[in-house]
């Protein structure tokens, strides 16, 4: 018994490895054509790459199978294993049709199947006329080959003699309490702290590369859960679609396109060093008007730069953040963009406009890159070089979630003095994200119980410090403009209440050699949203920043002075002296301060358009 057991349940799970591969397979053979420039070693890779996600979506599939095989094991009725048998092969039918439907949808927006293309099914007439005859007759005889084939693998695979089998109850509760611990871990990719998705298993610049690699129903699972509650139609629609877009492009609308450049015109080609801070909150810094002593590097760097005080983060997690940042794109409740490949491919990214002027650009963080699919949006990018923790030499101490940043921050330096000029790198952080397991000793003792996120800010101000005292005695330090800003904000002493603006304040700073005299030590206090930073940076070294549509030039005078946020199923919006956020499930306001001579209605009007206008088009991408 335990041998037929343990044979039937694993065998399955090999078939499932094995249709995995051959969907795979199938995706490269049909799209050879879109391999042209690819290494024949690197389409080798993609199989390879892509073990995590198919043995994560072999687990999902054996969660029925097991339960039919444990009751079999205590009754030893075969019809237990027939229905086992009768679900693996409609499984085998409804991944052999996301297989074949795969392949149109490819050859027609060159992604994966999702939930928008799910979302067209109502409509079958328009898919069937408007998809090519020969992909039609293509899917649908590749649905009844590879059904057919996965059949017959299943039935070749699990063919074995079942003759005098005794039941062995100890076994079975063995088998019952082990088996869910080796699914579940499957499911999630194992015991470390970020589960499994998508960007684990991206490993080449070449986007096509990477789509072959994931795992096809991992993607559509992904994508459907992403979006189940709005496949066909915008939560978020409070006015009629036309008085919404006249409002945002009013709150758009600049009198004079002009820029105050900040920037010394006599540098040509500064190169560009944008650090990411995780989660530093605008109250760590005593020159945003928080504490006092927290961050004294940067409180002395923003003596010479020019510093925004009052941003207002997009997001509350990092890949938000990310989208905010290097696209210009606000963060959506609910949702976030960057985890679904089938929609960041419709985002800008500013590295694009550096690629293009020649500049070398780099990515470094010293975690998991496959936290929220960043990994994924960075590369689909195309940065010349990307490093995380598993770049890093296995004797360089790191803390749970990764190596400390003193140690990336030492191998960002002598990477740099290394790159070719001009240079755009972006760093991400990672010691102020829980559980601040960081190197040194805490310095403070108040904050109660963030007590911990206060000492790691003074930690990777440090870090900061001693970075850029390295960095000074460089050749390529007098022409570098360095740019600091958080990807979101977080919960500190002051104990700001999660749903205002004023929680999700964080700090912005240019500075560096090729800042003007004039502008070193500026402060600027208007309210602008993290979105901004994108148009900014690029109005300022000069390029066009048109298709970042939802990022507003902040050295532009008569650019409109409002923030967008979002949260879960709501809305938050700021503006001098006003703000606002909006619970849209709930039809209420958790935060709601106006001066008495506020046009109130008029500006939740605008908050709610912003978001119903954002979501529309995050929908549609």
């Amino acid at each position: 018994m335990v041998k037929f057991i343990l044979r039937y349940f694993f065998g399955i799970y090999l078939f499932w490895m094995l249709f995995s591969f051959l969907n795979r397979l199938v995706f490269i053979l049909f799209n050879i054509n879109q391999f042209y420039n690819v290494d024949f070693l690197e389409i080798v890779k993609s199989f390879w790459f892509a073990l995590p996600l198919d043995h994560a979506i072999a687990c999902y599939l054996l969660v029925l199978p097991f339960l039919f095989i444990f009751t079999f094991s205590l009754f030893r009725y075969k019809v237990f294993l027939k229905i086992t048998n009768w679900i693996t092969y409609l499984f085998i039918f409804i991944i052999s049709l996301i297989t074949s439907a795969e392949l149109g949808i490819y050859d027609e927006w060159k992604v994966k199947l999702n939930y928008k293309a799910i979302s067209y099914i109502q409509h079958p007439d328009e898919v069937i006329n408007s998809a090519k005859g020969y992909i039609l007759f293509f899917g649908v005889l590749l649905l009844i080959f590879q059904t057919g084939i996965g059949i017959f693998l299943l039935n070749k695979i699990l063919k074995f003699k079942d003759e005098n089998l005794k039941k062995n109850y100890r076994f079975s509760i063995y088998f019952f309490l082990i088996t869910p611990v080796f699914i579940f871990l499957g499911m999630r990719g194992g015991w470390q702290p970020i589960p499994i998705n998508q960007s684990e298993v991206y490993f080449s610049k070449h986007n096509i590369v990477n789509l072959a690699t994931v795992n096809s129903t991992y993607n559509l699972m992904h994508s459907i859960e992403q979006n189940r509650g709005f496949l066909t139609s915008n939560p978020f629609k409070y006015f009629d679609d036309k008085e919404v877009k006249n409002l945002i492009d009013k709150l758009h609308y600049v009198e004079k396109d002009t820029t105050e450049l900040f920037l010394n015109e006599s540098i040509k080609k500064p190169n560009l060093v944008f650090i990411i801070l995780e989660s530093w909150s605008a109250d760590m810094l005593k020159c945003c008007g928080g504490y006092d002593s927290v961050s004294p590097c940067f409180d002395k760097l923003a003596k010479d730069g020019i510093l925004f005080d009052n941003v207002i983060s997009s997001g509350t997690v990092s890949d938000q953040g990310m989208a905010a940042i290097l696209s210009g794109y606000p963060a959506q409740p609910t949702v976030s963009i960057i985890k679904q490949e089938s929609k960041y491919d419709d985002l800008p990214c500013f590295a694009h406009n550096f690629q293009k002027d020649g500049y070398y650009t780099s990515f470094y963080f010293g975690g998991q890159l496959n936290y929220g699919n960043i990994k994924g949006f960075i590369y689909y990018n195309n940065f010349d070089k990307i490093i995380e923790q598993y770049d890093f030499d296995s004797s360089i101490p790191r803390g749970r979630l990764g190596v400390h940043d003193e140690f990336v921050f030492d191998r960002l330096i002598n990477d740099l003095n290394s790159f070719k000029q001009p240079f755009l790198n972006i760093y991400f952080t990672l010691s102020t994200h829980s559980p601040f397991d960081f190197p040194m000793k805490y310095k403070f003792s108040w904050g109660g119980e963030l007590n911990g996120y206060v000492n790691s800010v003074a930690y990777t101000d440090s870090c900061i410090g001693v970075f850029f005292e390295k960095a000074k005695k460089t050749e390529w330090y007098k022409n570098t403009v360095f740019v600091l800003m958080s990807d979101h904000s977080h919960g500190n002493p002051k104990l700001r209440p999660f749903h205002a603006s004023s929680y999700r304040r964080i700090p912005l700073l240019f500075t560096g050699e090729p800042i003007k005299e004039a502008y070193k030590g500026k402060v600027i206090h208007k309210i602008f949203a993290q979105t901004d930073v994108t148009a900014t940076l690029l109005a300022q070294f000069g390029y066009n920043f048109s298709e970042f549509h939802w990022s507003k030039n902040m050295m532009n005078p008569y650019t409109k002075e409002f923030a967008y946020y979002s949260f879960d199923n709501g809305v938050g919006w700021a503006v001098k002296d006003n703000n606002f956020a909006y619970d849209h499930d709930l039809n209420l306001f958790y935060d709601d301060s106006f001066v008495p001579s506020a046009n109130k209605d008029s500006l939740i009007k605008d908050g709610k358009a912003y978001l119903q206008a954002l979501f529309k088009e995050y929908s549609e991408f």
